[in-house]
């Protein structure tokens, strides 16, 4: 029997020091049922194609086509048909119908001058680009939302599988002690201690599964869904891909991203509402034409209206529009100046957090790989007590989350990158990848 005892024993030692090597996690529940799996490209594709704010948006653009095409037509002619001398009292003689009336048919036509029709047309245009250009600087504004919501998600589901991972480990410590306890080879406090250290993770694992159950609620809601059912899984890990930083290709991009359009559309139609106001000062003829019937006599009408402008010249509106010019070069100066600022930080944090990344990949993670395979030799050799062996368990997951941490401030920081700089993906740089550790699953 003590020999049966020493063989289980044995057993369960062998098992917990091959989990402490391998560390698999075991398989989410979800991912064993068929369930339907996001990636990266499709939450982005489906924000753009169906968030509520960019199909308004889009609205907002034939709204100013509409403008324009209304701004493209010749005002309309008129056409007035009048009589006069309609008596309203008998009068001298008698009234003859046909000799006391005159009948008029007027046509008239406005030509306008200064060329107003294609300046104003020239305005509705730049309207319909400030609309093009507020519906690109939206959609690059949700697509980057989408893809930090779609990494916050991920890096929620490390978390998840973590804690698994590390419930796991505790598990089979917990039924190694009750093979050591019911041998008489410790005592039952080591199994206490190794139960409640399980029971402390399985509540950390039932926050993590509600961590990431919000995350992904929250990725719905930043592509704008009307449905917010959990039925699917990421497609894609947190995972560490270093980027090529061309700082000069960077910054060409970065000022022609849609704020940068927006500003300039805002300028240019600023500039275009100044001439069509500088030329409205300039008054419009008006040309009419049309038939006189006075009494058995037909006569032939003609006139020319031309306004004199001797008090309004336009001059209040050409010095708004003057203004208006002035305030929208200096708006388009300062979002310049606010979108390389926003590149250099942006960058500034992708090289910070790369540097950290590489940083815990080359050594952190591996002492606390090795720190943990140390403390479970010990605790097998009778060496150490059972709270070493936790505490190095316990550092080593602490290693693991930070690592994922620092995996999700720099896909953060890359996708902050690619916003300040309206790139939709930047350039990978080919490297010669390290052994993945044990947290690089």
């Amino acid at each position: 029997m003590q020999i049966l005892s020493r063989l289980t024993l044995f057993c369960w030692l062998v098992a917990l020091s091959s989990l402490a090597q391998a560390q698999t996690p075991e398989p989410d529940s979800t991912t064993q049922r068929a369930v339907r799996r996001l990636t990266l490209a499709e939450a982005v594709n489906r924000a753009r194609e169906n968030h509520p704010l960019l199909v308004a948006a889009r609205q907002r653009i034939v709204m100013a086509e509409g403008e324009r095409l209304e701004a493209g037509l010749r005002p309309n002619p008129t056409l007035s048909i009048s009589g006069e001398n309609f008596p309203v009292a008998p009068t001298e003689g008698g009234f003859d119908f046909g000799r006391s009336l005159d009948w008029f048919a007027t046509f008239s036509q406005t030509f306008e001058t200064g060329d107003k029709r294609n300046l104003r047309l020239a305005l509705a245009e730049r309207g319909v680009e400030s609309a093009q250009a507020e519906v690109a600087a939206l959609e690059r504004q949700i697509v980057y939302e989408v893809k930090a919501a779609y990494q916050k998600a991920a890096a929620a589901r490390e978390r998840l599988e973590l804690v698994r991972e590390s419930l796991d480990y505790l598990r089979q410590l917990v039924r190694l002690n009750e093979v050591r306890v019911s041998a008489g080879y410790t005592a039952e406090g080591d199994l206490i201690k190794a139960q409640l250290e399980a029971q402390r993770v399985e509540y950390a694992q039932r926050r993590a599964a509600l961590d990431y159950d919000q995350a992904r609620i929250a990725l719905l809601r930043t592509m704008g869904e009307a449905s917010f059912a959990l039925d699917f899984e990421l497609a894609e890990r947190l995972d560490y891909h270093p980027i090529l930083i061309n700082t000069t290709a960077l910054e060409q991009a970065a000022l022609r991203q849609p704020q940068v359009q927006l500003a300039e559309a805002r300028l240019a139609r600023a500039q275009a509402a100044l001439r069509l106001e500088q030329a409205r000062a300039r008054p419009d003829i008006t040309a009419s034409f049309g038939y006189k019937r006075h009494g058995p006599d037909n006569t032939l009408y003609g006139a020319v209206s031309i306004p004199l402008p001797l008090y309004s010249r336009n001059r209040g509106y050409i010095a708004r529009a003057e203004a208006e010019v002035r305030a929208s070069e200096a708006e388009l100066q300062q979002v310049r100046n606010l979108v390389l600022a926003e590149l250099a930080a942006a960058r500034r944090a992708v090289e910070v957090h790369q540097q950290q990344v590489e940083a815990l990949r080359a050594d952190f993670l591996i002492r606390a790989d090795q720190s943990q395979t140390i403390a479970l030799a010990a605790y097998r050799e009778g060496a150490t007590n059972l709270l070493v062996l936790i505490e190095a368990q316990r550092a080593r997951s602490q290693a693991q989350e930070l690592y994922f941490q620092a995996l999700y401030d720099y896909q953060l920081a890359v996708h902050d990158l690619e916003r300040a700089a309206a790139i939709e993906r930047l350039p990978r740089r080919e490297t010669t990848q390290a052994a993945p550790t044990s947290a690089e699953r």
